[in-house]
């Protein structure tokens, strides 16, 4: 669940709670056993969710949409949950979960247009939908264990179906990890950090705008410097994150302690995401 800050018509504000996740269905477009249930599921990948976020905000179109057609400010989390939730709901919902999500977003980015971009270029939702692969494999090797190269080749392929989804045809994304990796590094050289993309990003990294905001003090900055140490350092030195002694030592802290920690877990106790939602006759994919 996530917790919202609504505010109403008459100015006043209240929180309110929704879902971020979907309850695991056999009906789904993926298999219970598939590769992209397993890693996408894991809680390991929940640190690269910063990494995954400031990456797609680093492509120009992106960061210039989301700044021009956002609430930002004020709602700084609802892009991140808003797109943890879709992604779930295809990776882990039902058919008809993943058309009606498929559906809402599509919607969504025919209404995103502006100078120079549109929200439902194929491009664009080709990247976003790369940066939660290739964030999610960063962190599922650094911290879990090395994924063979047949599994990377299927999550690859897997994942292509998850874009599709959301307005990508499949022939437009990699289809093998070879060609991903060359996909990655060659849109990575081309990202550019705008005063756009800088000013979304730290709304959410200096707390602005969040319900609570001293209660998020340790979580954002621990969350700022896993960030930092996950991100390209250009990317990372572009958007002006610290890197000091402070923020190297807590990565490395807290990396570390998850690389040793959650390996020793049983898999259902790692499902930190769709899994726990399971209904007793559900017992989840660990």
């Amino acid at each position: 669940m996530s917790l919202e800050l609504e505010f109403g018509a008459d100015g006043t504000r209240r929180f309110r709670f929704r879902p971020t996740l979907v309850r695991p269905s056999t009906d789904g477009i993926f298999a219970s056993d598939s590769v992209i249930r397993r890693v996408f599921g894991d809680a390991a990948c929940l640190f690269g969710a910063g990494t995954a976020l400031l990456l797609q905000l680093a492509h120009p179109s992106i960061g210039r949409a989301v700044y021009e057609h956002s609430d930002y400010a004020n709602r700084p989390l609802d892009r991140l949950f808003g797109t943890i939730y879709a992604t779930s709901a295809v990776v882990f919902g039902s058919r008809d979960d993943a058309r009606r999500i498929g559906d809402e977003v599509r919607a969504m980015h025919a209404r995103v247009t502006g100078s120079g971009y549109r929200a439902s270029d194929p491009e664009l939702v080709c990247w976003v939908n790369a940066t939660l692969l290739g964030t999610a494999v960063q962190m599922y090797e650094r911290i879990v264990a090395p994924l063979p190269p047949a599994e990377l080749d299927e999550l690859v392929f897997d994942a292509r179906r998850v874009g599709e989804v959301f307005g990508c045809p499949l022939d437009a994304q990699p289809s093998a990890w070879r060609a991903f990796e060359s996909y990655w590094d060659t849109t990575v050289a081309s990202l550019t950090v705008t005063e756009c993309a800088r000013r979304v990003a730290w709304s959410l990294l200096e707390r602005e705008g969040l319900p609570l905001r001293p209660a998020w003090a340790t979580p954002v900055a621990v969350s700022r410097a896993i960030t930092a140490a996950t991100l390209p350092a250009r990317i990372r030195d572009d958007y002006r994150l610290p890197w000091d002694r402070r923020a190297q030592t807590t990565a490395k802290f807290v990396l570390g302690a998850a690389g040793t920690v959650m390996p020793r877990l049983p898999g259902r106790l790692r499902r930190l995401t769709p899994e726990l939602l399971g209904s007793p006759g559900n017992p989840g994919l660990g």
